[in-house]
């Protein structure tokens, strides 16, 4: 009985946050950091925080510590297969295949480290999605007086929509290679502090898509500032500016963007990080210019909200909720604002068991026409031992107006993971 009351609670936990998703309209937020699934200073999330990163001793990989240090390596190989209803626009369903290897590294005594992995597809009859993703980032944190700064630099090779990175493990028309390196500094000042990021980024479309030469690549320059009140308190008040300039290859009469600088101010709270509820909430507007007579400038109202709900270590519910433009936005929608909504349910249901649930919503005009892309993902990571892991996912796509996507999309995956 018990048992059975805790799969109800389940099915009525995922049934409901789904029906809050969608009250909430289509959107969607991307950093590169979803990128890097370990805890990389400057990109990702350290572990042990939610339901999902988790640590559990008896299950985590051990990997291999080097004699005398902390320095430890984690290699995994996943391997996996599925099928896939449309892994390219206007063509069949198709069966695939995948090898993804992975090496993580890290040594607390230096405050390092990394991550890199390839994810090798193929597919029996859609030839055009096949791919060969290779992901890197390594990250420092340096003792820096009462804090510590962080210094991470990182390469990617992905898929991309006219929306945005492609995150969901559905296929995407635009191949995008992204280097990126990015520094930030956070200072305790009595009652205040202060935290300065500064970031730059090469991204460049290995495939055209349809998109004029001139736009398949740029470059980006992105620096915030950031004012919080001491964070001992329940509620901390938040004051960000942010700014950031593009360079492209070239300028093409009437595209609507090009070479560009913005500049934003947002304003807002956030509360207590360890707190059962966690809201954070900044709201502002960005007025971005464009050389020359491509366009003219526009100011447009900008906002991030995040809410986060852990009534224990077993479950956890992260929704975000956001309206970038121009520069923050897709490498395919660079002068548009991008209106986006991700939620995460996570379960862990036994101790070897986790369950996940997410919903990826954006939403954009290109070319005009209003574009819309949700994404609802469902899987499972079962640990049948330390070393050996199963994970069956399955996804579904919608899409309106998307370049070179198809209208609807499924797959289903089962992949095995082995940690030596």
């Amino acid at each position: 009985m018990i048992q059975r009351r805790r799969v109800s609670r389940i099915c009525t936990v995922f049934a409901g946050a789904g029906f809050a998703m969608l009250a909430q309209g289509t959107g969607w937020a991307q950093t590169m950091g979803r990128l890097f699934p370990v805890a990389v200073p400057g990109y990702a999330e350290a572990p042990g925080v939610t339901a999902r990163s988790r640590l559990h001793p008896e299950y985590d990989p051990a990997g291999v510590a080097a004699a005398g240090s902390d320095f430890v390596v984690y290699p995994v190989l996943a391997a996996g297969f599925g099928f896939d209803s449309a892994p390219v626009s206007g063509a069949g369903s198709s069966a695939f295949a995948a090898i993804r290897p992975s090496l993580r590294i890290q040594d607390d005594a230096l405050g390092l480290a990394g991550f890199a992995s390839a994810d090798l597809t193929r597919y029996a009859r859609g030839e055009a999605a096949d791919s060969n993703d290779v992901t890197a980032a390594l990250g420092f944190g340096i003792p820096l007086g009462p804090d510590r700064m962080t210094v991470g630099v990182a390469r990617a090779v992905t898929a991309e929509s006219g929306l945005g990175l492609a995150q969901s493990g559905g296929t995407a028309p635009f191949r995008v290679v992204m280097n990126d390196g990015r520094i930030a500094m956070r200072l305790p000042f009595g009652g205040f502090d202060a935290t300065e990021r500064l970031g730059v980024s090469h991204e460049v479309l290995a495939t055209a898509g349809g998109i004029a030469p001139a736009f398949r690549g740029r470059t980006v320059l992105r620096e915030s500032s950031e004012i919080a009140t001491a964070p001992d308190r329940v509620l901390r008040w938040l004051v960000l500016l942010k700014a950031a300039q593009a360079r492209y290859r070239g300028v093409v009469p009437d595209a609507g963007f090009g070479n560009s600088g913005a500049i934003a101010a947002l304003g807002g709270f956030e509360t207590d990080a360890a707190s059962l509820w966690r809201l954070r909430v900044l709201a502002g507007v960005m007025r971005q210019g464009f050389a020359g007579d491509v366009a003219p400038a526009r100011i447009t109202p900008v906002f991030s909200a995040g809410l986060g709900w852990t009534p224990d270590g077993l479950i956890s519910f992260d929704l975000a909720v956001s309206r970038v433009a121009g520069l923050e936005s897709a490498l395919g929608t660079p002068g548009t604002a991008v209106t986006s909504a991700d939620l995460v349910i996570a379960e862990a249901y036994r101790r070897n068991l986790l369950l996940t649930a997410t919903i990826d919503a954006r939403a954009a005009r290109i070319g005009g026409a209003a574009a819309r892309e949700i994404d609802i993902d469902a899987g499972a990571t079962w640990h049948v031992s330390r070393a050996f892991a199963l994970k069956p996912r399955l996804w579904f796509a919608l899409r309106q107006n998307l370049p070179g996507s198809p209208p609807r999309e499924a797959r289903a995956t089962i992949s095995m993971v082995w940690s030596p």
